[in-house]
């Protein structure tokens, strides 16, 4: 996407301040799904990518399920909220890159003062500056949730949670649990999971881009 050593050249020769939050909010958002599965009755679907909660959303709607969606804003709004009301940043604008442009879009609709929410693409194209490869490795893989105490079920790419939600469409329309188990589970044992989902506190991650933020639309 851009290495340290030419994101530093980009910043200076546009005369633009590389700025940090300081708070963890990684560590913060994490804390908020643990004490949110507490108390969760039933599946409750992560909410740090917009796109994939348009999904949950749509099968919710046209296919009648129940699953929560969290109503945790992601990890980048809570820096962006941080960034827009600090004092020491109060004379300039706030840039926020996002790796996609549907986390943008969501960041602007607040319209924080002072702050813009741009993809990395779009950033670069502004300044006439060329995007280096997104990296094979993503930055923010599948895993953030690995740790807590209740059961997690991993999706990443719109295929994989389509699947899923077709499983789960199928099982609330009174398939046999027997059939639910003799389906591809996984190494997760996806199957046995969905079957017990409508009783049991059950935390979906999701992210919509396959194996990672860094396939989003905003970097390539």
């Amino acid at each position: 996407m851009v290495s340290e050593q030419n994101l530093k050249r980009i910043l200076t020769e546009h005369q633009l301040t590389q700025v940090r939050c300081q708070e963890d909010w990684s560590g913060i958002v994490l804390k908020q799904y643990a004490e949110l599965m507490e108390h969760a009755d039933g599946t409750v679907a992560d909410a740090r990518c917009p796109e994939a909660v348009n999904l949950i959303e749509r099968y919710n709607e046209e296919r009648n399920l129940f699953i929560q969606v969290a109503d945790i804003e992601p990890i980048l709004i809570h820096c962006a909220r941080e960034l827009s009301a600090r004092a020491d940043l109060a004379d300039g604008e706030k840039i926020i890159t996002t790796p996609c442009r549907i986390l943008a879009e969501q960041g602007n609709a607040l319209e924080l003062p002072h702050t813009r929410f741009v993809s990395w693409k779009d950033f670069f194209s502004e300044l006439g500056e060329s995007l280096e490869p997104a990296p094979e490795a993503s930055p923010i893989p599948p895993g953030f949730f690995t740790g807590l105490s209740v059961p997690v079920v991993s999706l990443s790419g719109r295929e994989d949670i389509e699947d899923y939600l077709e499983e789960r469409s199928r099982t609330s329309e009174g398939e046999s649990e027997d059939r639910m188990m003799s389906g591809t589970a996984g190494s997760q044992n996806i199957g046995a999971v969905i079957a017990d989902a409508g009783r049991k506190p059950l935390l979906l991650e999701l992210l919509y881009c396959p194996k990672g933020c860094h396939m989003g639309d905003g970097v390539r």
